[in-house]
């Protein structure tokens, strides 16, 4: 990635969204979808500026439809960004992607999964999948002779995920959509590995432009996520192992989670250290203020027998 870049200033304007924004900030298109607001006097090829809801100038770009239409339609390109604020490739755009040979991931998350070790023909389950990067890596280590549950409790993100599976050319992954406490009773100790990537303040996710996370949530969020943890324990065969990783950088939702399924459930780490992670605790933290990376956390547990 390169920039910063100073934004061309330009005298229509373009609102989108915080996640088109910070999507746009690093080079990708603008979307219909992500409009917030155009001015209506824009015209087809005018030059625009894309800013966001809170007014940070974050590329510009030419206008792909009217301004009106800008605001009405919910598909297809509103502004093609040619002068972002970073640089990035459009992998998405190449052949390699349309072909099913790429998916763009962060690093700490590629290796979270080598951390996890996953072997051929073990089960699996991914108690919070959608949308799917570390689930689909999963299958492409262990391959079709593999069992592999994915569960998530929004169906529109479970939707997204499948197309993705579609496109990566994965059809051995069984989707279920449901509470992944609830599900799990019908999968009691028979997953050699389990995945719990549970919600969280997303606080380690780049680009941001802004954080909107409370303190309350980041309070809060832990008995949920520990609940989650506590599932997936109940999931696994005697040695197996848990992956609990989230994309935050909160102790309350990391460490002391972790610390806490290790004293009050059979569960022993043994988390590589994988750099450039630093060890923390029980698991491992990836700190972007040391390393151009997400913030990142991940512990890998295995259920004693």
């Amino acid at each position: 990635m390169k920039g910063p870049y100073p934004v061309e200033g330009n005298h229509h304007v373009v609102v989108a969204d915080k996640f088109a924004a910070e999507s746009v900030y690093v080079g990708a298109d603008l979307y219909a979808p992500g409009v917030v607001q155009a001015d209506p006097d824009i015209r087809r090829g005018d030059r625009v500026t894309v800013v966001s809801e809170r007014g940070h100038p974050v590329a510009s770009g030419e206008a792909a439809l009217q301004g009106r239409e800008m605001e009405k339609r919910d598909r297809g390109t509103a502004v093609r960004v040619d002068r972002p604020t970073f640089s990035a490739p459009k992998v998405r755009e190449t052949e390699a992607y349309r072909r099913g040979w790429v998916y763009s991931q962060g690093l700490p998350s590629i290796l979270a999964v080598e951390a996890l070790s996953p072997e051929p023909g073990e089960t699996v389950v991914d108690l919070c999948a959608a949308p799917g990067g570390k689930c689909s890596h999963v299958a492409q280590i262990t391959g079709p002779e593999s069992k592999i549950v994915a569960i998530d409790r929004s169906a529109p993100r479970l939707e997204r995920m499948e197309a993705r599976l579609r496109r990566l050319g994965i059809d051995w992954v069984e989707t279920v959509h449901g509470d992944a406490r609830k599900v799990v009773r019908r999968l009691r100790g028979t997953a050699d590995v389990v995945l719990v990537d549970p919600p969280c303040t997303a606080l380690g996710v780049r680009p941001k432009l802004w954080v909107e996370a409370t303190y309350e949530e980041a309070l809060g969020l832990p008995s949920y996520q520990y609940s989650l943890l506590r599932a997936g324990y109940e999931v696994l065969k005697e040695g197996g192992r848990l992956l609990y990783s989230t994309c935050t950088l909160t102790p309350t939702e990391n460490e002391l989670v972790v610390e806490r399924a290790i004293r009050e459930l059979n569960l022993e780490p043994e988390t590589p250290v994988l750099r450039p992670a630093r060890r923390s605790g029980p698991g491992v933290v990836f700190l972007p203020h040391r390393a151009d990376v997400p913030g990142f956390f991940y512990a890998v547990l295995v259920k004693e027998g």
